[in-house]
């Protein structure tokens, strides 16, 4: 009778020390979830403000920037509004807050110097994108037979009056258009030439029908940009340098920006690439598709990168 009592409180301890296990590892894997899903909600960054506008300039490698980043913000769920305007109206707007965020656009210390003078205080500058990259210059084939911009004032090879004279810019807002027409052509006495304004695609239809017919023609041009892939051109020599060292190419947005939107600004902060990178965008558009099937396309392409832009947010 003894021994029956003792198994049988052998029995009760042991299913008593398995319930009480039980109890431990239940509790344990409670706690252990609450902590990961803790951690988890506090390395997520939240979307904030989903929709948001995206001004821009229609350059090349502004338009392949545009369309990289506005399709990895519409995957973390981001509805992005792309408008196409001139220089003065991004940086004006930025600073009005009409306006919250731009890429590819904004080129420091020099190429925007006024604009960044004028709104410079009321725009967050996020960060660089694109380091020492951005160089420009007077540009023309490698077949015209001048190297030099002191080369245009001499009429040296009458490049004055094979060109009518002219040299074919961009939209006039573009800060190369007005380092040209402030800077350049007072400095190296080209009271002759006339700049003539019109856009990034109308000046590269310009050097286009130029180069089929080989005949000279002079323009504002910078790097990168997918006409120096295209076709063999060089930079006239700026002795003076007025068109400066290389710039680099900023991320810019509206005050506030970063507290109603997050995520999206997280992923500004941490957007780099190559110039290297933008060439391969810029060249899918250049050979007819569509920017923003480009913009997928580079993305899908290149997750690993991208995985760097959008760490911590989802």
């Amino acid at each position: 009778m003894v021994k029956k009592l003792r198994v049988i409180s052998l029995v009760v301890v042991m299913f008593a020390f398995m319930l009480s296990a039980c109890g431990n590892s239940n509790t344990q894997n409670e706690n252990g979830n609450d902590s990961a899903n803790n951690n988890k909600n506090e390395d997520t960054i939240e979307l904030g403000q989903e929709e948001l506008s995206l001004p821009y300039v229609s350059w090349a490698s502004t338009v392949a920037s545009v369309n990289v980043v506005k399709a990895v913000l519409e995957d973390v769920g981001y509805e992005i509004n792309a408008q196409q305007v001139e220089a003065g109206a991004m940086f004006s707007g930025l600073a009005s807050g009409s306006g919250d965020f731009s890429v590819g656009a904004v080129t420091l210390p020099n190429t925007h110097a006024d604009y960044w003078d004028e709104f410079g205080d009321q725009i967050d500058d996020i960060g660089v994108t694109m380091e020492e990259s951005v160089t420009m210059g007077l540009t023309v084939p490698s077949y015209v037979n001048i190297d030099s911009i002191e080369d245009m004032a001499e009429n040296k090879n009458n490049i004055g009056d094979n060109t009518d004279w002219t040299i074919v810019g961009i939209d006039p807002g573009a800060g190369e258009m007005k380092i040209t027409e402030n800077d350049v052509m007072p400095g190296y006495g080209l009271d002759e030439w006339t700049l003539q304004s019109s856009s990034g695609p109308a000046m590269t239809a310009a050097l286009k029908r130029a180069i089929e017919s080989k005949e000279p023609v002079i323009v504002t041009l910078w790097e990168p940009h997918w006409a120096f892939i295209e076709w063999d051109l060089k930079y006239l020599e700026d002795p003076e340098n007025y068109y400066g060292e290389p710039d680099s190419i900023h991320a810019v947005a509206r005050e506030k920006l970063k507290e109603d939107a997050p995520a999206a600004y997280k992923i500004l902060e941490q957007f780099q690439w190559e110039s290297e990178d933008m060439g391969e965008v810029m060249s899918m558009i250049h050979n007819g598709m569509d920017p923003e099937k480009a913009g997928e396309k580079w993305v899908n392409d290149n997750q690993d990168k991208v995985e760097t832009w959008t760490e911590g947010v989802k």
